[in-house]
């Protein structure tokens, strides 16, 4: 596991240090309250795509599911309490008859309590995967972004990240019936 110094966060009252430390299975409880912020988002925008119900205790679950696998990577930003994590899994993508074999960081999300935003935090979140994608000798960090999520879409831009790809949907119910937030 690589160290990360403290980080220095810009704040209404001032400057105030910032740890960026690798999340363990404690910490669940309070990754589940800062998803809770995202997951409530995609049900806004897209509620038959998107559970709004789902019991804490099965999101911690499979939160906690994820702890026991060596692919998992998991940050937590603090202050004098968490306010932000970045989840993230280390793969190998097999050669197939269309793909070579690679290696890949694949950031499954960033949360950022919503009084912290544009302070910097996801930015150093990212720097810290990024740090530990180059200690696996992993050279490509992917990620998946919604079309409504213009927020997200701009801060990964600003974060360096290029359009790779794009997935689209048609409905079997006829046209223009793909529900789309």
């Amino acid at each position: 596991m690589l160290e990360h110094k403290p980080a220095l966060l810009n704040h209404q009252f001032g400057v105030i240090p910032m740890k960026i430390r690798q999340a363990t299975v404690s910490d669940v409880p309070m990754l589940v309250a800062l998803n809770r912020i995202a997951q409530d988002m995609h049900a806004d925008a897209f509620p038959e795509r998107f559970r709004r119900d789902a019991p804490e205790q099965v999101v911690a679950d499979a939160f906690a599911a994820t702890f026991q696998s060596s692919t998992s990577y998991w940050l937590v930003a603090e202050e004098e309490q968490p306010i932000a994590f970045l989840s993230a899994d280390f793969c190998e993508r097999k050669e197939s008859w269309h793909s070579v074999s690679r290696r890949v960081c694949y950031l499954a999300g960033i949360v950022v309590a919503p009084s912290f935003r544009r302070r910097g935090i996801a930015r150093t979140l990212l720097a810290a995967l990024k740090q530990e994608a180059d200690a696996r000798g992993v050279g490509c960090i992917e990620l998946d972004v919604w079309t409504f999520n213009d927020g997200a879409r701009e801060a990964f831009a600003k974060l360096g990240f290029n359009r790779l790809m794009e997935r689209m949907a048609l409905s079997t119910k006829g046209p223009n019936q793909t529900p789309m937030p």
